[in-house]
């Protein structure tokens, strides 16, 4: 690995190494949010072991193509935890995942790219608009799985994903200045971050 890679990616996971959130900066309420936050047709399905991944999309940046996060829900249905320890795309990219491996709950389940604290980043996609991207998963206890996952601009639906590590920082410092109690859920801690954020964009 050469000097230059090597400090991309050290600067790529030292930017996601503290939690991220994404979430729609076009208002707390708007229509993108709420699409955001669910599963979409152009999403891929897989499964290794216990866990599934479902509706795997990586959301590229208009304004650097090269640059994409992951948006995609993992689904433990084991009685034990398991990790995501690493992710891998074809041709090979610099990637980051937030605090360097990704724990999925015992029967429970792990969001990243939107309404959460959890990214998966890549900065060097090789691919055309819109096509998929070779993927590659590796869970410490399920294994490894690896499928065709489609690449799509943040525009449409996909306009309120935090992408580039400039909007995700952004919104990491709005939710640590946003209080919360111990029991607050990750959905509702976005929530008040894009309410505070609302509100200062108004002035109030």
């Amino acid at each position: 690995m050469t000097t230059a890679r090597r400090r991309l990616v050290a600067i790529a996971t030292a930017a996601v190494l503290l939690p991220s959130l994404s979430g729609c900066w076009a208002g707390f309420d708007a229509q993108t949010s709420m699409q955001a936050n669910q599963a979409v047709g152009n999403g891929a399905n897989m499964s290794t072991g216990d866990i599934e991944i479902r509706g795997a999309t990586w959301v590229r940046n208009t304004a650097n193509p090269a640059e994409a996060t992951l948006t995609a829900t993992f689904v433990n249905n084991s009685d034990v935890p398991d990790k995501l320890v690493k992710v891998e795309i074809e041709p090979p990219s610099p990637m980051g995942i937030t605090g360097g491996e990704l724990e999925v709950p015992v029967i429970g389940s792990l969001r990243t790219g939107y309404w959460s604290p959890n990214f998966i980043n890549a900065f060097g996609v090789q691919a055309f608009p819109s096509t998929f991207v070779t993927t590659t998963f590796t869970f410490e206890n399920a294994g490894t799985v690896t499928g065709d996952v489609f690449t799509t601009p943040n525009t449409g639906q996909y306009a309120g994903v935090a992408v580039s590590l400039v909007e995700q920082k952004k919104l990491q410092e709005l939710v640590e200045q946003t209080d919360t109690t111990d029991d607050t859920t990750t959905t509702e801690k976005v929530a008040k971050a894009k309410k505070k954020k609302k509100a200062q964009a108004a002035g109030e």
